[in-house]
């Protein structure tokens, strides 16, 4: 059994100051238009427990619950900002199994509910992470590219993976999870009053409106490695990845901007990787690898258009003894292909053009 507590106590110091009025606006703001300097606490106690069960030899099952309770700045990131304090509740059940029927044969699945952080409260944490090998504890979902940081989002997390390795030397495995994330603040306004003729009387004030974010993402992989005699192993992975994106603006009528009351953005991205890796027993080793990527949007005022790449590494290198390190040299993106790749979805950050790599690790 594991059981824990966490409690946590810190401040935010946040200033803005806009003084740069448009000159069609001129004399409708105050001068500045928002000069702001705030402190704000933020409040954080979390309660989990823990424990696996194991009825057979063969299976094991971990359940689990935690409990949130944090209170953190309503807005200090988008200006004009707030002087005021949000918080939230959350209760999360954890539930994980892991089962092997017979030989290899693994079977591991994990629902999951956990409750994100504030600011660098994000990147920290006591309770454990994974949960039946999936992980439950994230910095972000949506992108940051897309919607900035975020404040106190919550999350959901559902998995199940199917892996098995024959006699032959093969590794396979399939592997689907689904993950969603909610998130409910408030973004820095001005606010303008309109006389009996329709026209702006000033001033006009710094104010703030709420804004929802629903996000889902959808994946599935696949996976194939394969060992020939000790020295070379080839692999294939293939995955598919659904984003769904919906931003709601409650204060804003539909009637008078139905795209900006309620927008929803769809990214579906397509990965495929093949390697060849040889590893001679002195040390040195030498590897091939092509990435290949297709992507198509849905939603986009004006259209984006999405991207189909491939990308080929090549590397050569020597290992130290015992694995104590290794010096490589790559050749990264030999095909010299740039790509365009909506941030919607999650892929690992790639070279843009022929790159030369020279790297020196060592293990400790």
């Amino acid at each position: 059994m594991i059981f824990g507590a966490r409690f946590q106590s810190g401040e935010f110091h946040t200033s803005d100051r806009l003084d740069n009025e448009p000159a069609f606006a001129s004399g409708f703001f105050m001068m500045p238009a928002a000069a702001q300097d705030f402190n704000t606490t933020l409040n954080r106690e979390t309660f989990y427990i823990y424990d696996t069960w194991r009825p057979f030899r063969s299976l094991s099952i971990t359940g689990g619950v935690a409990y949130d309770h944090l209170q953190y700045p309503t807005d200090y990131r988008n200006p004009p900002i707030l002087n005021s304090k949000s918080s939230r509740d959350h209760i999360s059940p954890k539930a994980g199994v892991i089962w092997n029927p017979s030989g290899n044969l693994f079977l591991r699945g994990a629902y999951t509910r956990s409750l994100g952080g504030v600011s660098f409260d994000e990147s920290v944490g006591l309770e454990p992470n994974q949960v039946a090998g999936f992980n439950q504890v994230f910095r972000s979902i949506i992108s940051e590219s897309i919607v900035g940081s975020v404040a106190a989002p919550t999350y959901e997390n559902a998995g199940l993976l199917i892996e098995d390795k024959f006699p032959t030397g093969t590794y396979a495995g399939i592997q689907a999870t689904f993950l969603k994330s909610d998130v409910d603040r408030r973004l820095g306004v001005f606010d303008a009053s309109l006389n009996s003729l329709g026209r702006i009387t000033p001033p006009i004030v710094s104010s703030s409106t709420p804004e929802l974010l629903e996000y889902e993402e959808e994946n599935l992989s696949l996976t194939f490695n394969q060992l020939v005699g000790d020295e070379w192993s080839f692999g294939a992975r293939y995955q598919v990845a659904f984003s769904d994106l919906q931003t709601i603006f409650k204060d804003v009528p539909r009637s008078v901007a139905p795209t900006l009351a309620d927008s929803r953005q769809k990214a579906t991205l397509h990965q495929g990787q093949i390697f060849a890796l040889y590893n001679h027993p002195c040390g040195f080793f030498g590897s091939i690898e092509g990435y290949w990527a297709r992507q198509s949007n849905v939603g986009y005022t004006p259209d984006i258009p999405g991207d189909d790449i491939f990308q080929l590494n090549v590397y050569v290198g020597y290992r130290l003894r015992r694995n104590f390190g290794d010096i490589t040299i790559g050749f990264l993106n030999l095909t010299d292909k740039d790509y365009k790749l909506n941030p919607l979805n999650y892929y690992n950050e790639l070279p843009r053009n022929r790159t030369l790599l020279v790297r020196a690790r060592l293990n400790f």
